[in-house]
């Protein structure tokens, strides 16, 4: 049940179709914010929009690419027209093809970073002139630990995901003038469509069955959910977050605690 933490504030959401993406836009309409989906994915952005207007809640959807930067800027446009202002961004979309640096190519290390990293900046910078002349705003960026500790097999996703930790506290010292925060949220292991790979959950296979919950890697001793994750999302987003910018917060379980 919500506490009305967010409530009139208006937030986009990217990759709001499933996983993180789509709990975060349930728990922020849930908190009384108005939502916005962007999820490329038509049928899950459908989805997610039904899910929410059969519950009442205030809510936008637009099936786009976070990589397509005039139909983000229409999505911007949009909302604005229809809710006046955009208080709260949460940049989440993301994609992992995994391969060592022996295995990969160059395609897909581009791709990775179109996602993954140019479309956080193109959403910041199609938001940010609304926050600016609101003198408010809420940046959420959603990195991982992988962005300063690897597991390998995936040295593009990792680099986009340290560019978003640095991009962020870039963003804090730029942006503290027009009283808008920038912040990043780092999840570890978390059961979500892209914990995925070749077919395989990465949270089920006998090694982390074995290394990270039962000898307590991670030391909460399970994989964690975006339910676990989300909150964090909330308070950032919320008022309480209001002198704390360009930190991130690890949400892993304690797993980067352990040797």
């Amino acid at each position: 049940m919500g506490r009305n933490l967010l409530k009139d504030q208006v937030a986009i959401i990217t990759g709001a179709g499933q996983g993180l993406g789509q709990v975060v836009a349930r728990e922020f309409a849930e908190e009384g914010a108005k939502v916005a989906l962007i999820e490329i994915n038509p049928q899950t952005c459908a989805e997610t929009e039904k899910e929410l207007k059969d519950k009442g809640y205030p809510v936008l959807a637009y099936p786009i690419s976070v990589t397509d930067m005039q139909a983000y800027r229409a999505v911007v446009e949009d909302v604005i027209q229809k809710w006046s202002r955009i208080d709260i961004l949460v940049n989440n979309a993301a994609i992992a093809i995994y391969g060592t640096i022996l295995e990969d190519n160059y395609g897909d290390w581009r791709k990775q970073l179109e996602v993954n990293l140019d479309g956080y900046y193109i959403g910041v910078k199609s938001v940010v002139p609304y926050m600016v002349k609101q003198n408010y705003g809420r940046i959420i960026n959603v990195s991982s630990i992988q962005g300063f500790a690897s597991s390998g097999m995936c040295g593009a996703y990792n680099a986009s995901k340290g560019g978003i930790i640095a991009f962020t506290k870039s963003l804090a010292v730029e942006l503290a003038p027009y009283n808008i925060v920038a912040n990043v949220v780092a999840p570890g292991f978390m059961h979500t469509p892209m914990s995925f790979i070749d077919g395989v959950d990465e949270t089920t296979t006998e090694e982390f069955l074995t290394w990270y919950v039962g000898k307590r890697k991670v030391p909460m001793a399970r994989t964690g959910y975006p339910e676990d994750v989300s909150g964090t999302v909330v308070f950032l987003a919320s008022d309480y977050c209001r002198y704390m910018t360009g930190q991130v917060l690890i949400v892993d379980g304690g797993l980067t605690s352990t040797f």
